[in-house]
């Protein structure tokens, strides 16, 4: 099992701080957990192609990394003929994006994707160079000349001008770090050359058995990073209006559009209004659930494997981010879900048979099931496995609700995925 870490590509790392392998080899499997490069280092791209930075750098070193996996895992009793490749947030992203690139064929047998995709809008970089000659005060945007300024720093420098530059995080425009389409005539070895929805219809991908899904209240990230108060966040319901709904701020279509998520999601009131659940509900669906279930429908329409989606609605005292943010809000915040899979600095004293410990074993049994067999269902008679986790198709949308127990539904966020179908078909060539 291969884990890519998240950090909207521009922190984390393997530290075993969070990626404490113990509870995941607990069910005989190898784990390897990789870093790559983020930030300018890893995701800077610029057009002009003579300058060899067609940008997917940090991807590139996820190839490698299997690469470097499938010749040599055997030396770990490993068989590089079965890999999972497995990811949260931004490196659930990385998993989708993988299974796009012909770099990557052959190198993994399954996937995983927790909380993310190709599709969430901040995934996709923007062009960069507006924004870096603005920033580094040329005149011109002149790729050469903003390379040359780049690598005139330190890395103190750099790290340092990163931080500080403008990286937004509503999803009315691209971001600026993110995957990038490269040109396949600016380097012999792109990444990726389609946009990923295209790629996905025409069903020219890397195809592996999929195991995917979301926290019930992901848009809790946007209180836990922008430290802003959440009736602060949504002054202006039209800046969340998706960037690839092609309209213009401001246009008679852009404001319908913001109209009617008012209507949808706040029944006409005030964002700013004291009522977090709303806000968290419509940050889940806007930056994650939305598109993440887009992908399910694809790949259900163009795949012959097996796709697993889930919700996970577990909260417990060692659901990783709502905890360290102190949200007291119901639901689970994007990120929870790794402090059941993964041992954290927040593990102190977890005892026998609790929810907690529960949830941990349940999670791992399940991620290692499908590791090992395609398929997240126990093999034999299974406590902590009592309800049959069925596959997701476009007739019928299953799926497993893990909380407390385990639920097995049809139909997520039906109501919510219903409205975005609905506006986007009226508004976006690649209807959802």
């Amino acid at each position: 099992m291969v884990f890519i870490h998240g950090g909207a590509f521009v922190t984390g790392s393997n530290s075993k701080m969070i990626y404490g392998p113990e509870f995941l080899l607990r069910e005989d499997v190898i784990l390897v957990v990789i870093n790559y490069r983020i930030g300018f280092l890893g995701f800077l791209s610029l057009q002009d192609p003579s300058l060899g930075v067609p940008g997917n750098a940090g991807l590139k070193d996820m190839v490698l990394a299997l690469k470097w996996v499938n010749r040599n895992i055997k030396k770990f009793n490993g068989d590089p003929n079965n890999v999972t490749i497995f990811g949260e947030s931004a490196g659930a992203s990385c998993v989708h994006l993988l299974m796009l690139s012909p770099s990557a064929k052959g190198l993994f047998q399954r996937a995983i994707a927790q909380s993310g995709c190709a599709f969430n809008l901040w995934a996709r970089s923007c062009k960069l160079e507006p924004l870096l000659s603005e920033a580094l005060g040329i005149d011109e945007h002149d790729g050469k000349k903003i390379l040359h300024k780049l690598q005139s720093m330190t890395v103190e420098e750099l790290h340092e001008f990163q931080d500080k530059f403008p990286d937004r995080w509503d999803i009315s425009m691209m971001r600026a770090f993110g995957y990038a389409i490269e040109n396949p005539d600016q380097n012999d070895q792109p990444f990726l050359t389609k946009d990923p929805v295209e790629i996905m219809k025409k069903g020219d991908y890397n195809k592996v058995p999929l195991l995917l899904g979301f926290n019930s209240r992901e848009g809790m990230l946007i209180h836990v990073f922008l430290k802003t108060p959440i009736k602060e966040i949504l002054p202006n319901i039209e800046q969340h209006v998706p960037f690839n709904m092609n309209l213009i701020r401001g246009s008679n279509m852009s404001k319908s559009v913001a109209e009617q998520i008012m209507r949808f999601y706040f029944n006409d009131k005030d964002p700013k209004f004291e009522d977090n659940d709303l806000n968290y509900k419509f940050l889940t669906d806007n930056f994650f659930v939305r598109d993440i279930y887009k992908f399910a429908l694809m790949y259900s329409q163009s795949s012959f494997y097996q796709c697993f989606l889930y919700e996970m609605t577990l909260v417990t005292s060692i659901n990783l981010f709502k905890n360290f943010s102190g949200i007291k809000s119901p639901g689970v915040c994007h990120a929870d879900d790794i402090s059941y899979l993964f041992k954290t600095a927040m593990h102190v004293d977890i005892k026998p048979d609790s929810p907690e410990d529960k949830g941990i074993r349940r999670f791992c049994r399940l991620w290692a099931n499908f590791a090992k067999y395609g398929n997240p269902n126990a093999i034999t008679n299974d406590n902590l496995l009592p309800v049959v986790w069925q596959p997701f198709s476009t007739q019928d949308r299953n799926y497993l609700e893990i909380g407390e127990e385990l639920q097995a539904k049809r139909n997520p966020a039906h109501e919510r995925m219903m409205f975005w179908k609905e506006l986007y078909s009226k508004h976006v060539k690649h209807k959802l």
